[in-house]
């Protein structure tokens, strides 16, 4: 004959529950339901957002390796740099996902880079087969056009950062918009990309950071920038205009 325990002996030999199943699971990309056991602690705090930099840029590098993803993958880099607060452990996956996002949107911008890079080199070749006597009239015409064009593409990926379910022309409006709204941001970019040029021209930079810290400091440079919302969304004979977040 078998007994069946009742009261407070069957009670007392109930399994305990397992302290880790009411631990709730934290959600990806909200630093504030992370569980701080799981934060980088003492000096590896230090080295979080250097790694998130590699990251992005080693993501990026991808992206450039198809020349008509240049200025997407400057773009995504972009995102996700000035994002490190919030998706440093993500910083690979989400400038790859970006990229993929926008990839042949940006592909059109991208060739017009690569063209003004082109004839940056041809007009250096033909100023320095000049006389001196006519190189600085040269230069003096070349140069307007040339540096409008390197602030309205570097104007392009700070807005291309932040926008992804537009088409081409909007972005290319909005990137308008942001160099008549900001004149003084705008003729400082191209300075800021020539100073920058290092990182992108060095190998052993560009390699580490020469494709996410110089976007990190250029979208410093053009400041925040949010797209406009549905309601206010312009025909096209209006001017763009930007709007900070």
């Amino acid at each position: 004959m078998t007994t069946s325990a009742t009261g407070p002996a069957a009670t007392a030999v109930t399994a305990p529950t397992a302290p880790s199943a009411s631990r709730t699971i934290p959600s990806a990309g909200h630093e504030s339901d992370r569980d701080p056991r799981l934060e980088p602690q003492g000096l590896l705090r230090f080295f979080v957002l250097p790694g998130a930099l590699i990251a992005a840029n080693a993501a990026a590098l991808l992206g450039v390796l198809t020349v008509i993803g240049l200025v997407t993958a400057l773009a995504a880099a972009t995102r996700t740099t000035t994002r490190l607060g919030d998706s440093a452990d993500t910083a690979f996956r989400s400038t790859i996902s970006r990229i993929r996002r926008t990839l042949l949107r940006d592909a059109p911008t991208s060739a017009l880079l690569v063209l003004t890079i082109l004839a940056i080199g041809f007009d250096g070749l033909f100023l320095a087969s000049l006389p001196a006597s006519s190189r600085v009239l040269v230069a003096g015409v070349l140069t307007p056009p040339t540096w409008a064009m390197i602030a309205w593409l570097s104007a392009y990926v700070r807005v291309a950062a932040e926008s992804e379910e537009v088409d081409w022309l909007a972005v290319a409006r909005e990137a308008m918009g942001l160099c008549a709204s900001r004149p003084l941001r705008a003729l400082l970019a191209p300075l800021a990309v020539a100073v920058l040029s290092p990182l992108w021209l060095l190998a052993p930079l560009t390699i580490a950071c020469g494709f996410s810290l110089p976007p990190l400091l250029t979208a410093t440079l053009w400041g925040p920038w949010a797209p406009p919302a549905p309601q206010d969304r312009r025909d096209p004979g209006t001017p763009a205009r930007s709007r900070p977040s």
